[in-house]
């Protein structure tokens, strides 16, 4: 659902034939195979530092990565908070829950998983990174907003948080 609506947006935008996607290796690997763009594959957390140099490269281009929770949250997170510390006017697209069943970083406390099977324990694993949250706190960062894909209202307002974080870019916003 969420390959279809990136796609989606881009093609509203009529930005395919000067997009280019960052997928890491690991959950989103596959992702050059559903995008009509040009794509990148990146070491595994490491595709905002690619979307960066990509798009100071070619400025003029709409840059978006595309990363998995225990891409952009535990082994990106650096990579993440920086890119957003500076601003960069770049698109992230991060997945949650596609892990492939594990616990991630943004696992919920007392979340069964297949690594937890009694659920996240906090006084073990210490409690969630809530993603969104943090990066709306840096002043680098133009948009950001959690929605889901549960349903036809969340599909729409996914959508519509989709193509306005290109349209933040198109905009030079950051």
């Amino acid at each position: 659902m969420i390959h279809k609506l990136v796609a989606q947006a881009i093609d509203e935008l009529g930005c395919e034939g000067r997009t280019i996607g960052i997928a890491p290796v690991g959950c989103s690997v596959m992702a050059y195979n559903y995008f009509g763009c040009d794509m990148i594959e990146a070491a595994h957390g490491r595709a905002p530092a690619i979307a960066t140099g990509v798009k100071r490269s070619l400025p003029d281009s709409v840059v978006f990565t595309y990363q998995g929770d225990g891409d952009l949250a535990a082994i990106g997170t650096a990579e993440t908070v920086h890119s957003a510390t500076r601003g960069e006017n770049i698109t992230v697209i991060f997945v949650n829950g596609m892990t492939g069943g594990q616990m991630a970083p943004t696992t919920l406390p007392g979340q069964v998983t297949q690594t937890t099977p009694t659920g996240r324990d906090v006084a073990y694993a210490g409690f969630p990174v809530r993603v969104c949250e943090m990066l709306s706190t840096l002043s680098g960062v133009a948009y950001a907003e959690r929605v889901a894909v549960d349903s036809v209202p969340n599909i729409r307002k996914a959508a519509a948080a989709i193509k306005k974080a290109f349209t933040c870019q198109i905009e030079k916003k950051g």
